[in-house]
């Protein structure tokens, strides 16, 4: 088996996670993938691999996956992953912010402002600018683990969806984009941290309303589950 044709599986694969084509909690069968990629079943095999050692996918038995949903747990972990990593890089982003990359930044911030009041197309102007931010760090590995994180949530977060627009996001990246401009590190971080807290505490909502909506059934494994997991972060624990 070339490498060539495990990349060419794993990127395929992860595409159809990003794209919603393939649903958290679903089962995947190694053939199938194969039959859909065009290709023979071991490249997918190395590719599931990696996905699960990303986390994108929990491992089921009889040489299959499942898409992993996130549990209230998962969350936890997620924001508090996110909230160590982008602190971290909007600090090094004012530190090292060209003016080029400043007039992109503010034009992003403007773009999410106007979706927010339009309630169109926000996550992504909000993830347009948590990457342009990134970029401008200059650290390709802590770029690299927050793309992972920010698509494990798309991915096993994808039921939370649709998302309400969250208060105050404008008012929070508007001074965001504006200490790291002006090469203000402390407060940057500062701000980043906030904002990353407020995502938790909008994204607990958003979970604790997915799981009233399940059957009774369904809502009681969850809250089983939780009881058998490491206690989660509130938000005040946060701060």
């Amino acid at each position: 088996m070339s490498a060539s044709a495990a990349d060419v599986a794993y990127h395929g694969i992860r595409r159809m996670l990003s794209s919603g084509e393939l649903v958290p909690g679903q089962r995947l069968s190694q053939s199938r993938l194969a039959r859909q990629l065009q290709c023979s079943p071991m490249p997918v095999v190395e590719a599931m691999r990696r996905l699960e050692s990303e986390g994108l996918l929990d491992k089921q038995p009889r040489k299959q996956a499942r898409v992993r949903m996130l549990s209230r747990s998962d969350l936890d972990g997620l924001y508090l992953l996110r909230e160590a990593l982008e602190t971290v890089i909007a600090r090094l982003a004012a530190e090292r912010i060209t003016p080029e990359e400043s007039r992109e930044l503010q034009e992003l911030a403007q773009a999410h402002e106007r979706a927010w009041e339009v309630v169109q197309h926000e996550s992504e102007a909000d993830v347009a600018i948590h990457r342009h931010i990134a970029r401008c760090a200059r650290c390709p590995l802590l770029q690299g683990e927050l793309e992972r994180f920010r698509l494990i949530e798309l991915t096993a977060g994808r039921h939370l969806r649709p998302k309400q627009t969250r208060p105050g996001h404008p008012h929070i990246h508007r001074a965001l984009v504006q200490a790291i401009i002006d090469h203000d590190s402390a407060s940057a971080e500062y701000l980043m941290k906030k904002h990353i807290q407020n995502g938790y505490e909008e994204a607990q909502r958003e979970f604790d309303a997915h799981l009233e909506n399940l059957p009774k059934t369904s809502r009681n494994t969850h809250r089983k589950a939780r009881r058998h997991e490491a206690p989660g972060m509130s938000p005040e624990k946060l701060n």
